[in-house]
């Protein structure tokens, strides 16, 4: 009994390294994934084809709004708005928050304009509302901070990063 396990492990140690195979190798990704540079230079290319794409222009806008590059969001904006016969709630509100950071995050008439647009189209507009409410915060107003948030947090929009705003909310509260 004791010849037959020893055999059969001496057989089986060989027969396991040619049945094992390769282990897999993992998938090279393609290339889906841009980085954001690609990303606004496809951008770019696709506003060269069709200068005519307002949703283009708003994508766009974003990527400078994120890049911090203010008048070049402002532009972008600007010509998603000029480009709808009828502006969405999100394009006015992004074109405002260009505005409020290219004029040193000050709520100027046009700014104001704007942003009351957004809200009347869409009164829990998340972009506008956050706006505001940040203003309001900066501004030491807190108790219109908190009320805005408290808005935010009772609509049940799904993007909104509820962890921030609780967070503001209660930094806000201990101010007051």
């Amino acid at each position: 009994m004791k010849k037959v396990i020893i055999a059969s492990a001496l057989l089986a140690v060989p027969v396991w390294f040619v049945l094992r195979g390769e282990p897999p190798v993992p998938e090279v990704l393609d290339n889906d994934i841009f980085s954001h540079q690609q990303q606004m230079l496809a951008l770019q290319n696709q506003l060269k084809a069709d200068p005519n794409q307002a949703e283009l222009w708003f994508q766009l806008g974003h990527g400078y709004l994120n890049q911090q590059e203010f008048q070049s969001a402002l532009t972008c904006f600007d010509y998603a708005v000029r480009l709808n016969p009828t502006p969405t709630a999100n394009q006015l509100s992004a074109k405002a928050t260009a505005l409020y950071y290219l004029n040193k995050q000050h709520m100027t008439d046009e700014v104001t304009t704007l942003l009351d647009a957004a809200l009347a189209q869409d009164a829990n507009n998340l972009t506008a509302l956050t706006l505001i409410a940040s203003d309001h915060y900066i501004s030491l107003r807190y108790a219109q901070a908190v009320e805005v948030w408290t808005q935010l947090l009772e609509s049940s929009n799904p993007e909104l990063d509820r962890e921030s705003v609780i967070h503001a909310l209660n930094q806000a509260k201990q101010m007051l």
